[in-house]
């Protein structure tokens, strides 16, 4: 294991993620790449588009470059739909007023096909160095948070009207990694995407689906729904739980009514998430990670796994607003993976959580446990206690962040055993 810093130039940046996204990628390329059929104007449009931020071209072409994928095929496994998701992640706000440590708090649930997912923190020439998380093709982010504490979530939102979606645009992801580089607060970043509305940029996520956003800061946070070419957004100053479902009354008027297997889904966890903050005056770190592992309304509930829906919740992130922001992550299915502690303020990370293969020994183990071993689940609990402990005695940032992670590593090494699949070269 090497502990690295993604820092320098877009160009360094992004050929020191490719190097250790780079076998991952073409092993992706090679499995899928005859079967997907994408217009080659619907590349141009897109490309176009990103085009429009500079640093977004110097970051990909040099990803491209150090991977060894063209421009073109890293679009094509993007843009291709080769097997759309039902995307359907779960998210939660609360303010200081509602968590037992006096700070405002978010989670992102994140549900989608088993991708690598992989988490990274870096740093661009004279931008405010931010953590953040994705899936290995894809080039957009999932979550963000800088170290000042500006986060974004996205969600997937309601099926749209077809006269409100435009056919080429940045999905909720494309977006986010766009104000991850160019906002540093709520505010900027709302006027940011009304810009990219303006531009005639937005597009929609999988199956004409609008967008949700969460951007929040330590005193303020907004909901944010969109289509392809209009916005809401609304200050939330309270509990708040986020599905797939707009929530604000002005975005009614853009649904299309459809029953999927996700609507559904989407429904029961809104209960889910109400009825959990009924039952809990005040929210604390264990709940948060307990809920994150609720399974009450199976197979629609919080925790997903594959065996009757299209998804399997494949990432968690819980985000403590501190002057000194700390995360709780998880990069596999929660209820087979871990938990643990990470400084946003540290500048160093194993490459082994960058370059994806962390995920991919974890969905090997969900596979093998199928969210079935309440002893391995009570050992889980158990190992995340005692990081705790380590993580607050600790003093150096980049000390707690390296050994944390030495130790995550370990105790998945040690559960996947050799005979999981091995992702190195």
């Amino acid at each position: 294991m090497r502990e690295i810093e993604v820092t320098g130039t877009y160009s360094n940046t992004g050929h020191i993620i490719a190097e250790l996204h780079k076998h991952l990628l073409k092993k992706i390329e090679e499995k899928v790449i005859e079967s997907i059929r994408v217009e080659d104007e619907k590349i141009k449009r897109f490309e176009k588009h990103l085009e429009k931020f500079p640093f977004l071209i110097e970051e990909i072409s040099n990803y491209c470059k150090g991977a060894d994928i063209s421009f073109k095929n890293l679009l094509k496994l993007k843009l291709g739909n080769y097997k759309i998701p039902e995307i359907s992640c779960t998210s939660l706000f609360s303010s200081s007023e509602f968590y037992n440590e006096k700070a405002a708090i978010a989670m992102k649930i994140r549900d989608e096909l088993p991708l690598p997912q992989y988490i990274c923190k870096k740093k661009n020439e004279d931008k405010i160095p931010y953590f953040f998380s994705g899936s290995i093709p894809g080039i957009g982010y999932s979550f963000f948070i800088n170290e000042k504490g500006f986060l974004g979530i996205n969600n997937t939102g309601s099926f749209l009207k077809d006269e409100l979606t435009r056919d080429c645009g940045f999905d909720d992801c494309d977006i986010l990694r766009a104000v991850a580089e160019s906002c540093d607060g709520v505010d900027e970043a709302i006027g940011f995407i009304k810009k990219l509305h303006i531009d005639r940029i937005v597009g929609y996520t999988g199956k004409k689906r609008g967008m949700i956003f969460l951007f929040s800061e330590r005193e303020k946070a907004s909901l944010v729904e969109l289509n392809s070419f209009e916005l809401n957004h609304k200050t939330i100053t309270y509990k708040l739980g986020l599905t797939n479902d707009f929530l604000l009354p002005e975005s009614e008027q853009w649904i299309r009514s459809e029953e999927t297997e996700g609507t559904k889904s989407s429904r029961f966890r809104k209960k889910r998430l109400d009825e959990i903050f009924d039952e809990n005056e005040k929210l604390s770190l264990w709940k948060l990670i307990w809920i994150s592992r609720d399974k009450k309304y199976y197979p629609y509930s919080i925790c997903r796994d594959t065996s009757l829906m299209p998804v399997r919740t494949v990432s968690v992130f819980i985000s403590i607003l501190h002057a000194s922001p700390v995360l709780w992550i998880c990069l596999g299915q929660p209820y087979t993976s871990p938990f643990f502690p990470f400084l946003v303020r540290g500048t160093k990370i194993l490459d082994k959580f960058v370059s994806g293969e962390i995920s991919i020994k974890l969905n090997k183990i969900f596979e093998k446990k199928c969210m079935n071993d309440d002893g391995f689940l009570r050992k889980l609990k158990s190992f995340e206690k005692k990081l705790s402990e380590k993580f607050e005695k600790i003093q150096d940032i980049d000390e707690k962040n390296i050994d944390i992670q030495k130790d995550v590593y370990k105790f998945i090494m040690e559960v996947g055993n050799e005979d999981l699949y091995n992702s190195g070269p």
